[in-house]
């Protein structure tokens, strides 16, 4: 609530007509503030004294004060509101406020006068989930503050170990995700709920580069992680790396690479306001967008940022995933003493994928307590999240942690010319070479997110690396065709008698390869599934790659089934210690079909925060020739 505010001449050398606004009132308030005055406003400032904060108005005419009127009115009515009706339930409006609207936390356009009698409380600011992209390229200045100081890139990343923490499952269920979405977190360590052929109880996460084959098993009910030795007395910083808690860096998402446009304003101005002053005004700040809307981007910015004001050993980067998987492997070897510890000297945690955090009555006790005495020690938190603020309220009440209660910026999609600047910066970046109208064609006109256009460009190098030679000089144009197949004709998904014969007739050559993989396909798909892996070894004869892996397992999963799917995968491919994993997609009219893009993504996220590779065969496209092209670059 506001509970006093002036406004009053402060001209500077540069601007004469320059004017401070000081407030009495809350950091919502502050928020709601900033963004009705918009670009006139500079970053808040905390004060001292009968105000509590200022912020500096780079010109005050008849419009903006009525424009301040106006929000101060409304700001002030609810706070008359809520005192008169202390027990109605308002509060602050904006974790709660519908996702339709085209702005973030766009203000109701009525007016309120300041003068009459106070009205009720105003209704809560809408939130948008709308899409955005980042990529590297040239930086831009944010529209929505004065610039803050440029903040140079930390110094070389700490590599974590290889070995991530055991699979254990947490132990009561928490929901995540949009309101509407079945993909939610895995039920408590029990029975598994899994396919009956499937076995997701919690287990020792193994890595075929480091197989332990004589890891004691308990029976199916009721495996546990086995006891590793207790390891000597570590710092913090090798602490952190043996339970592959933290994220590693990736040395070019930095400030300077990140393009600020209208699309990120104020996500880029609320970042290196973090990075000047971390834990003042903006914490927690969560910043949310759908994938491939440049939240990682930000994510290292910001620790590249802060590694360089406050020092890399006081900044803490990670996931989700690895922090309650991590938290959990501690509490089972009894070393969760020196994580506290950790903890308790460490200036800034910053957790990609929020929504992705497990929470079980174990871990809850400690992650709750750290991220509210960070908030109370006034220790920078930064939070990224696929879903909008709406969608986190059950994961919140989960944690025992507001995620909401600091501030909150998404990321829209850029401009058709701030993409094309965008992707062409990209591209040059990564030496390849295509045309305007192949840009357009491929990548301008189905917008695709700057996510996937990484990964297909990767894979179109390493295509090129692996096939191109003096006799076979394909262009980038081509090699990329190779990987999309945007010319192919629709060959349907419905396997020919032969075909299928064919794929029954084969088997798999005996091959002791170190790669070693599995694949996850739908009920009643099995055929296709068998089609899949013959198809996968004659379309490697057919580019005449010399790889060589080890077929570990094909196993089912429901696709009517949408409570913890991803995780289910990802525990059991950990369990057999395979490198990589090949998901069949599910049928289109399945449960899952109708969010197989979310499904995709969630997925992706815990194979990656086991260190396995991962692909991806659509169930409608199990005939394309690309589709088998663009699963063997992901995986060898």
């Amino acid at each position: 609530m506001i509970k006093k505010w002036e406004v009053s001449p402060a001209p500077s050398e540069k601007n004469s007509a320059r004017h401070k606004l000081l407030i009495k009132g809350e950091m919502k308030d502050i928020f709601l503030i900033v963004k009705k005055l918009g670009g006139l406003c500079s970053r808040p400032e905390k004060a001292s004294g009968e105000f509590n904060f200022t912020i500096y108005l780079s010109k005050l005419e008849m419009e903006t004060m009525t424009k301040l009127k106006e929000v101060m009115g409304e700001l002030s009515a609810g706070a008359a509101a809520q005192s008169k009706a202390p027990d109605s339930g308002a509060g602050s409006g904006h974790a709660d406020a519908p996702e339709a609207a085209p702005e973030l936390f766009e203000l109701p356009k009525k007016k309120i006068k300041i003068e009459p009698e106070p009205r009720p409380a105003v209704a809560k600011p809408p939130v948008a989930a709308a899409r955005s992209t980042q990529a590297p390229a040239p930086r831009q200045e944010p529209a929505a503050a004065p610039p803050p100081r440029k903040a140079s890139p930390a110094p070389e990343p700490r590599k974590p170990e290889i070995t991530p923490p055991p699979a254990a499952e947490p132990k009561g269920p928490s929901k995540f995700g949009r309101a509407d979405s079945g993909l939610a977190m895995p039920p408590a360590a029990g029975p598994a709920s899994a396919a009956p052929s499937m076995n997701f109880m919690p287990s020792e996460t193994a890595r075929a580069k480091k197989e332990e084959s004589d890891r004691a098993k308990a029976p199916k009910e009721d495996i546990k992680p086995a006891s590793a030795p207790e390891p000597a007395p570590a710092p913090a910083s090798k602490l952190k790396a043996r339970w592959s808690m933290e994220l590693p860096l990736i040395p070019t998402y930095s400030f300077q690479t990140l393009v600020a446009g209208s699309h990120n304003r104020f996500a880029h101005a609320a970042a290196m306001a973090v990075v000047e002053n971390p834990g003042v005004i903006y914490n927690p700040l969560l910043v949310f967008g759908v994938p491939g809307t440049g939240k990682t981007h930000f994510v290292h910015s910001v620790s590249y940022g802060l590694s360089s004001s406050i020092g890399q050993n006081n900044i803490f980067v990670t996931d989700g995933i690895k922090l309650s998987k991590g938290v959990e492997m501690a509490i089972n070897e009894g070393t969760i003493a020196r994580l506290e510890e950790m903890f308790s000297k460490i200036k800034a945690l910053i957790i990609d994928d929020i929504h992705l955090l497990m929470i079980s009555p174990s871990n809850k006790r400690y992650i709750s307590k750290w991220l509210n005495d960070f908030v109370a020690q006034n220790k920078q938190i930064m939070l990224t999240s696929v879903f909008p603020p709406k969608s986190l309220s059950g994961l919140e009440d989960a944690v025992g942690f507001q995620f909401t209660q600091g501030w909150m910026v998404d990321l829209k999609l850029p401009a058709a010319s701030s993409y094309k600047l965008i992707l062409s910066q990209l591209l040059q970046s990564m030496d390849v070479k295509l045309s305007e109208d192949e840009l357009n064609n491929i990548f301008v006109q189905k917008s695709m997110p700057f996510g996937e256009v990484v990964k297909v460009l990767e894979s179109m190098k390493k295509l090129e690396k692996m096939t191109v030679n003096a006799s076979n000089s394909s262009s980038h144009s081509q090699l990329v065709e190779m990987l999309l197949g945007t010319g192919e004709t629709d060959m349907g998904s419905t396997l020919t008698d032969d075909e299928y014969s064919k794929a029954k007739n084969w088997s798999q050559p005996g091959s002791s390869a170190w790669f070693k993989w599995g694949i996850f396909y739908p009920q009643s798909m099995e055929r296709e599934a068998r089609f899949v892996l013959y198809k996968m070894h004659e379309r490697a004869a057919e580019l005449g790659l010399r790889a060589e892996w080890t077929q570990v397992f094909m196993e089912e999963y429901n696709s009517d089934e949408t409570y913890g799917i991803p995780f289910k995968i990802g525990n059991y491919a950990a369990e057999r210690g395979v490198n990589g994993v090949i998901v069949l997609g599910p049928q289109p009219s399945s449960a899952l079909g109708s969010q197989e893009a979310e499904f995709k993504h969630i997925t992706f996220k815990i194979l990656d925060s086991y260190l396995l590779k991962g692909a991806w065969i659509p169930a409608e496209r199990i005939k394309s020739q690309a589709v088998y092209t663009k699963t063997l670059m992901d995986l060898i």
